[in-house]
């Protein structure tokens, strides 16, 4: 017979799927089960492919039939024809084919070349700016782990977000709404809400003039090449959606580490989100969407099957030091910024704790927000 906690978490594990496991309360023993037991597997029910193995994921991600868009859908329906969806159909990240690679091969090499530890100092100036001398309430706390990533980001780019904490404030808040849009659980509302916020960051780019930094050298490089400056700034946006969701779900999970005690005495920061990339992942999935029918982990795949991706999954098996945690993606769109988001993590999570945040207390009262691929907690 089981021990009554196991039987307990058997039962739990029965009841998740592979989407709801997102916001489980803990997940990772039914994420091993699927990695170790069935690596890649259909779901009748929920109708598509998931790949759950460390090698199943990375034979998927890496495949050139499994695109990360539906070829006949470049944009999701609810975005389509509006500003939103005119920039989401800009991104790189969100397009296959060599029509992206030149302003790709621009920007990877921006994003290589800022030092984390730079961009660590960055956001501890930044978090001064952002500092008014209330209470810290979760609210608040909520507001700098979406904030002050995107913020300090934005300004290692060139950009003039720290000129006062309102402009830092509405800068982070439209890139916020515009990132909820993009959800499939995103309602009228926030899809309107992240069409205003398109327009807003397009005008707002538009109009900015950048400091000193990176930026302005890739627009002059973009032009020179010949790519539109609409695309520049579309994947200038999305470089900050990403330090939006991604980069505050993984603070905010650092800071759960902490306060469960899960944590090493005397761990640093970077230690600390480094480990919790690949324990409590910020990013537990993905979708490839089948292009042409293909034999796929020793299945018969059809043109138009979705494959749901457990990069959770896949990490459950640990990381050799020096590989690149699972939730910053493999392949042709993996991350370039991997190590950035964690500097900019582990700066947040610094930040909070030296202006008195408690992990303890936080851990006590806590959700996650609705989502089906990103576990961000939202502090009570």
């Amino acid at each position: 017979m089981l021990p009554a906690a196991e039987s307990h978490a058997n039962d739990a594990n029965h009841a998740l799927d592979p989407l709801s496991a997102v916001t489980h309360p803990d997940p990772y023993p039914y994420y091993r089960e699927l990695a170790t037991h069935r690596p890649f597997f259909r779901d009748q029910r929920l109708g598509l492919w998931v790949a759950a193995g460390a090698r199943e994921v990375a034979t998927v991600l890496s495949h050139p039939d499994c695109r990360v868009r539906p070829p006949a859908q470049p944009v999701p329906p609810a975005l389509a024809g509006t500003a939103a969806g005119d920039l989401f159909g800009r991104l790189i990240r969100m397009n296959d084919g060599a029509a992206h690679a030149p302003l790709k091969d621009l920007l990877m090499p921006l994003l290589a070349a800022i030092d984390p530890a730079a961009a660590a100092r960055r956001a501890a100036a930044l978090a001064e700016l952002m500092d008014a001398g209330t209470a810290w309430s979760a609210e608040r706390i909520n507001g700098v782990l979406s904030t002050l990533p995107v913020v300090t980001l934005a300004d290692l780019l060139g950009l003039p977000v720290a000129v006062d904490r309102a402009t830092a404030a509405a800068v982070a808040a439209h890139v916020a709404a515009f990132a909820a849009a993009q959800s499939p659980l995103a309602d009228a509302n926030a899809v309107q809400a992240g069409v205003v916020a398109a327009q807003w960051l397009g005008n707002w780019l538009a109009n900015a003039v950048p400091a000193a930094g990176p930026l302005p050298s890739l627009q002059q490089a973009a032009c020179a090449a010949g790519i539109d400056a609409q695309a520049v700034a579309a994947n200038t946006i999305g470089l900050l959606v990403q330090a939006c969701e991604a980069t505050a779900a993984l603070a905010g999970n650092s800071l759960l580490h902490l306060g469960r005690g899960k944590a090493l005495p005397g761990i640093s920061p970077d230690q600390l989100v480094t480990e919790v990339a690949v324990s409590d992942p910020p990013v537990q999935n993905t979708r490839r969407f089948l292009a042409a029918d293909a034999t796929l982990c020793g299945h018969d795949v059809k043109a138009g099957d979705v494959v749901l991706v457990l990069l959770a999954a896949a990490s459950c098996g640990g990381m050799a030091d020096g590989e690149r945690p699972w939730t910053f993606g493999h392949g042709r769109h993996a991350c370039p910024g991997d190590r950035l988001a964690q500097a900019l993590a582990g700066a947040t999570v610094t930040a909070l704790l030296a202006r008195g945040a408690a992990p303890a207390v936080l851990a006590r009262a806590f959700r996650y927000r609705p989502s089906l691929n990103a576990r961000i907690p939202h502090f009570c």
